[in-house]
């Protein structure tokens, strides 16, 4: 592509704001001392620099809840409110870790924007590799600061490339601490990969992570945690993420990969009690970029993320990651002139060689134990995240006890061009990326209000036993929907019979739209197995809007509904015979069992039932 470079730095002066103060582990001179290291090193120069600007209000609320944002601009005001304010406390900001600052919401949307930079230029093809090294806050939760993090930069990243360009994120942490706060994101969306290499919980903070944290509903698979025994050291960490991360990249396929690359697990850091060296660091490095050229047309974005060494290791592990994504060779050693200007910020010698030596880390006396505790993780990580079995259970086969079943591989997705504008059509959305979306003010057929339509939908996309289909544009404004769940009244209680759904707000009809929704939807082979019932349509919030009567608005959806397959049936259910207008209309899937039909049409009419034809 024109223009496309191969790799930009995003850093700006203002990301040095993040700051809870001197004493506080997480400080950001590691970044300065990491560009100055670089600069010094001849491998980044001002051409390379992409500054990105904050993420805004809306691009936050892709993963954290408004009341959240609004607690961290009040504590952002006044800091010192934070310990006579009852829900601090459950905001995460009573603890030392983070404590409020001044301004803590501008810096931190600082640092959100610039993963959302290097994302959106890399997948825009601006760059084939984005590095942010103030980047990598993989702890905050969607209402929750924890372990020094604010936003959530990745996740929020994350969630916009999946609504701007439906990507298949591949997001692989290497920090010492499990990277809970991104995994929680995105637990039960299948478009999202998340594969964690940390010291286990057991010992250190968050105290998550386990190999059995596998995701849910249609996530279920997709989150894969290696917990490492602490002491672990180079040949022991590298042998698990070696043995796992490629076949997990290559099973998966992603559109772009993001990676956070924690240093805590050096065995100079404070806050951690691995053994690693900066040989492990260059090492997976060089492993995912790898992967990003053979997998995903080079799309990779590296996030920083913990390192509490600051001078001694922090700039020696990025400089080489950096070094590694622009292709630049390194000088012999780190230079002479950096180690003068930085040593006086640090008690201890800074090292003049890239590649630590073998006395840095030396072997501890539970070594071989400690690699037989590390093999056998990797074996269960293979025995159930990365399993056949587990995979296609939750992937695909008999719909126990009437549940919707998932679709097999993952949700399918169809981009759809129209004369307003692309859309994108996608099955099984899951509540996480409902969430993230904001209905159209035009649908208002069956809740009235946008707010109270999105809240609909992602009941029914969270009910194990429902599905949503979606169409949406790339700015995340849900414009069309086709929902299936469970049905109620006369026939609940028989498995296999689902109420279906259908609408396209007013602003986009006249496209099509409503026929190309079904015929997607509809595409999906299980619903040959079942029953599906359209009723009521007087009643729709939307019909005064449409210029037709009850009876011309019921025969248009009828028209529509019968193209594909759904007859009208007469009963004396209450909610249908209530008006003369409604009508109940079924599809009978192929493969339906035949006594599932005769229980359907005995329930029509009581006593008797007839068809209409």
């Amino acid at each position: 592509m024109a223009g496309r470079r191969h790799a930009v730095l995003v850093y700006t002066p203002h990301a040095a704001a993040y700051d809870f103060g001197p004493e506080h582990p997480l400080r950001p001179e590691r970044v300065t001392a990491t560009l100055d290291l670089a600069r010094e090193a001849g491998v980044l120069t001002p051409d390379d620099v992409l500054e990105p600007a904050p993420a805004s209000r809306d691009e936050l609320l892709l993963v954290h809840e408004p009341a959240y944002l609004d607690a961290v601009a009040r504590l952002a005001q006044d800091p010192g409110a934070v310990d006579g304010w009852p829900e601090a406390a459950r905001y995460g900001f009573t603890s030392d870790d983070n404590r409020p600052f001044r301004g803590m919401d501008r810096a931190a949307a600082v640092l959100a924007g610039g993963t959302l930079t290097a994302a959106r230029a890399v997948m825009e093809g601006h760059a084939s590799h984005a590095f942010h090294p103030s980047g990598g806050l993989h702890h905050a939760q969607a209402t929750r600061a924890s372990g020094f993090c604010i936003y959530n930069d990745a996740a929020v990243a994350i969630a916009a490339l999946l609504r701007e360009h439906e990507a298949k994120v591949l997001y692989v942490d290497f920090d010492a601490h499990h990277g809970d706060g991104v995994q929680a994101a995105f637990y039960d969306d299948p478009r999202v990969l998340t594969l964690s290499f940390h010291e286990t919980g057991r010992y250190l903070f968050p105290g998550t992570g386990e190999v059995v944290e596998l995701g849910t509903g249609a996530g279920t698979g997709f989150s894969i945690n290696v917990p490492v025994t602490a002491f672990t050291n180079d040949a022991s960490w590298l042998e698990a993420v070696e043995a796992l991360l490629p076949g997990a990249a290559e099973r998966f396929m992603p559109d772009v990969i993001v990676s956070q690359h924690g240093v805590d697990g050096h065995v100079w850091d404070p806050l951690s009690h691995l053994h690693l060296t900066t040989r492990a660091f260059q090492r997976q490095a060089a492993l995912v970029h790898e992967l990003a050229h053979r997998l995903c047309d080079g799309r990779w974005v590296a996030t920083g993320g913990g390192g509490y060494a600051w001078f001694r290791v922090v700039p020696r592990a990025w400089t080489m990651l950096w070094a590694e994504m622009a292709g630049r060779p390194l000088p012999e050693r780190v230079p002479r002139a950096w180690i003068v200007r930085w040593q006086p910020r640090d008690p201890e010698p800074l090292p003049d060689a890239w590649l630590d030596g073998e006395e840095v880390a030396p072997p501890v006396p539970r070594q071989p134990q400690i690699t037989l505790e590390n093999r056998a993780t990797v074996a269960r990580v293979r025995e159930l995240a990365m399993s056949a079995p587990l995979r296609q259970a939750f992937r695909w086969g008999p719909a126990p006890g009437g549940r919707f079943p998932p679709r097999p591989g993952g949700a399918r997705l169809e981009r759809l061009d129209t004369p307003r504008g692309r859309l994108y059509l996608r099955e099984s959305a899951p509540p996480s990326f409902v969430r993230r979306l904001r209905v159209d003010e035009g649908m208002t057929a069956f809740a009235r209000r946008p707010d109270l339509a999105q809240a609909l939908l992602r009941r029914i996309a969270g009910d194990p036993d429902g599905t949503v289909a979606i169409a949406h544009t790339p700015e995340g404004r849900i414009v069309g929907q086709v929902s299936v769940a469970p049905v109620d009244g006369r026939w609940a209680g028989l498995d296999g019979i689902y109420e279906l759904a259908l609408e396209v707000s007013r602003n986009w009809r006249g496209l099509g739209l409503a026929q190309r929704l079904l015929a997607f939807t509809l595409a999906a082979p299980e619903y040959e197995d079942i029953i599906l019932l359209a009723m009521g349509y007087s009643w729709h919030w939307d019909l005064e809007g449409t210029g037709l009567s009850a009876f011309q608005y019921r025969d248009m959806l009828v028209r529509l509904l019968r193209r594909f397959g759904f007859d009208s049936y007469a009963t004396d259910e209450p909610e249908i015979a209530a008006d003369a207008a409604n009508v109940l209309l079924a599809r009978v899937g192929s493969r339906v069992p035949h006594d599932l039909y005769e229980e359907f049409y005995q329930r029509l009419l009581r006593p008797a039932a007839w068809r209409l034809f």
